[in-house]
């Protein structure tokens, strides 16, 4: 009799054993999608491991309900979920359930079951051959032949009547498929724009279909895959693609997970989740623009695509290819490493040449400076678009009292409130607590409330007033930008934060602002400059590449900040040369790794006593500590919080990992919400197998 050990999709931090019927004991395998009752749910998980029952237990072990007809996770997925859950300090039932496909019971008595052929003369004989099938031998799974014809079941049962179809059930192994032993290749690439890119993306394609390789391209975007999906399609006729992506049907995925399964693709393209199909037998992997946000998962595990891809070539083996503008800090650590090696594709973005003109100021009177006013107004003459960076959210920084001196802050975060006038509230930017403000002062009773500092709302209307007629669009988030129209011939003001700096918005402008440049400078975040620094030398890359006309970037900052300038528009080589001295002096990645841990409750006393009880349990030399203090959560969270931070050598994540896990499993019921967020590096050990 045996027992399995399975993995749930849930935040526990540990498995649980289920008897094993007799009649499923040959199908029972590690990797193998199963149905088991929890808690009065039913859930489907993830078999971790079987085990052999000798002597009857004290209690009775609930039994696995049913083994669903799906392949066994191959063995690299299951290490790469262990990978992810690791790197995220997630659970390993979250990670695998990035590998199982949503799955309806109805499909059952399709998906168990296997279709041939064995008439030449059968009226689909012809099509399965064009998809690469030998229907006689090879066959098709059933719920994939039936998708991809869209034949009513009286159809099928008719078939198998009149014995031109045999229908076998499905053997379903876990699959093995290994990759030959070689030096797999490295690259990242310094592409063009997106046009400019699909010639680039042609070229992997056309050297990996003459070395007999499937190609995997992994996208930020829905709107990016369709534009390559298309074009590509066309520029290779006599090529196969699939396109995956989150807009699909449960019905449409589970369609193409067969067909990826089975093989029956040369190009795979897809966003984020697409890397988690049973893609065995691949040989080249893409990945386009990997600092783009899309990339990121804001759900739990919080993985993020550039790490997750590396580690999966690492086990798997085969061609890497990184597809971006300017590198971040990581990559160019792995670029100076050896772990990549550079290559730039012939483009004339590169080339392209701006003005950058400094603006600055005493003591600020206006929103915008009249050198800004002027310069916006002569591009709207000229009918080109502008674009305004803003950092903050909201109307403005701070609201207070002119009379007292006081402003409302946040009481955990020891922050000013942001103001935002279109809901007339207040918010914290660390926590998202909201307050609603009074209308006098609550210090001194004062009428006399003002506000200090411009965010987006502000500059927004300002611009409104000062160019009345002309069409000025605010952009803060993907989906603000996704609705604008560069077909239209009338010039454009856009203001927005960073989702505004988008390929697209700045390749149909000639006029970039930077509104207060010290804005960025302070943030509470070790990344912080080198994020502003990648977003500059990006949004230079791409300003004005579809206009013929020069190009102007706009610096507003105060005069006292002018010296922190110019290292922002220094090459990569110099500006990153002096970050990683700085990263390795504190000890911060890529010098080591560094977790961060958030705990949130209403009850101060209760985080920092989880907080502190961690620390003590940690409290050895390996880890280097810092804190409790108070939080500053990356899921932007509203609710109170505290933090601290953890240096680690990266060698030692994993026994980091099973000991705050295990810590934080056996207090799971103490009030106290724990979040996590590591800052990742590259895989040293794989480096040193290239």
């Amino acid at each position: 009799m045996n027992s399995a050990l399975v993995a749930l999709p849930l935040p526990i931090y540990k498995m649980f054993d289920y008897d094993v019927p007799q009649e499923m004991s040959e199908k029972i395998q590690p990797g193998t999608i199963v149905e088991v009752e929890f808690h009065g749910s039913h859930r489907f998980g993830c078999v971790w491991s079987v085990y052999p029952v000798f002597n009857e237990k004290d209690y009775k072990l609930k039994s696995i309900l049913s083994c669903l007809a799906l392949e066994p996770l191959a063995s690299w997925q299951v290490k790469l979920a262990e990978h992810i859950a690791h790197q995220t300090f997630s659970s390993l039932g979250e990670a695998l359930e990035l590998f199982i496909p949503k799955y309806q019971l109805s499909w059952e008595k399709w998906t168990r079951r296997r279709i041939f052929l064995p008439n030449e003369e059968s009226e689909y004989f012809s099509d399965l051959k064009k998809y690469g099938i030998d229907p006689i031998s090879q066959g098709m799974n059933l719920f994939l032949f039936k998708e991809l014809f869209k034949l009513p079941t009286q159809k099928i049962n008719q078939l198998i009547k009149k014995n031109r179809a045999i229908i076998v059930e499905e053997d379903y192994k876990k699959n093995q498929f290994i990759l030959p032993l070689q030096k797999w290749v490295h690259k990242w690439w310094q592409r063009g724009t997106v046009a400019e890119s699909l010639q680039l993306l042609g070229m992997l394609i056309e050297d990996s279909f003459h070395r007999g390789l499937k190609i995997f391209i992994l996208l930020p975007s829905p709107k990016v895959l369709d534009y390559f999906f298309e074009n590509l399609k066309i520029n290779f006729p006599f090529l196969r693609f699939l396109s995956f992506d989150g807009r699909l049907s449960a019905r449409k995925r589970m369609l193409l997970y067969h067909m990826v399964r089975e093989g029956h693709f040369d190009v795979l393209l897809g966003t984020r989740l697409a890397q988690f199909l049973p893609i065995h037998q691949v040989g080249v992997h893409v990945l386009f623009d990997p600092e783009d946000f899309g990339h990121y998962s804001d759900r739990y595990p919080h993985y993020h695509s550039f790490f997750s891809l590396i580690e999966k070539v690492k086990i798997t083996g085969g061609d890497l290819h990184i597809l971006g503008t300017i590198p971040d800090l990581t990559q160019y650590f792995g670029l100076q490493e050896g772990y990549f090696e550079f290559q730039r594709w012939q483009n004339k973005t590169s080339s392209k040449e701006q003005k950058l003109e400094l603006v600055t100021y005493d003591q600020k009177k206006g929103i915008l400076s009249q050198l800004v006013q002027k310069a916006l107004a002569q591009n709207i003459t000229s009918r080109q678009n502008s674009v305004i960076w803003v950092q903050k959210t909201g109307y403005s920084v701070a609201l207070g009292c002119s009379d007292c001196g006081f402003y409302y802050s946040c009481p955990d975060c020891d922050v000013a409130f942001r103001f935002y006038q279109k809901e007339t509230i207040l918010q914290c930017p660390r926590c998202g607590k909201k307050v609603v403000p009074e209308s006098f002062c609550p210090e001194c009773h004062g009428p006399w409330m003002k506000t200090w500092g411009e965010g987006i709302e502000k500059v927004y209307q300002f611009l409104k007033r000062i160019f009345p007629g002309i069409s000025i669009i605010k952009v803060t988030s993907d989906q603000e930008r996704s609705e604008l129209n560069f077909t239209t011939v009338e010039p454009m003001i856009i203001v927005g934060t960073s989702a505004a700096l988008n390929e697209e918005i700045l390749t149909h402008s000639t006029l970039f602002i930077i509104h207060s440049f010290e804005d960025w400078l302070f943030l509470p975040e070790f990344q912080v400059r080198e994020k502003f620094y990648q977003n500059i030398q990006r949004s230079l890359f791409f300003l004005g590449t579809a206009q013929q006309h020069p190009t102007r970037v706009l610096i507003e900052t105060a005069k006292q900040y002018q010296k922190f300038i110019d290292p922002f528009f220094l090459p990569p080589s110099e500006f990153y040369k002096i970050e990683l001295e700085k990263r390795k002096k504190y000890g911060y990645p890529p010098s080591m790794g560094l977790l961060q841990v958030v705990a949130r409750s209403r009850n101060k006393m209760d985080r920092e006593m989880v907080l502190n009880m961690l620390k003590n349990e940690l409290n050895v030399e390996k880890f280097e500590m810092s804190g409790p203090f108070p939080g500053e959560s990356h899921l932007k969270k509203s609710g109170l919080s505290d933090q601290f931070m953890i240096k680690f050598d990266q060698s030692l994540l994993d026994t980091l990992y099973e000991k705050v896990t295990a810590f934080i499993e056996a207090r799971k019921n103490s009030g106290v919400e724990v979040d996590f967020k590591v800052y990742n590096t590259l895989p040293y050990s794989a480096k040193d197998s290239l």
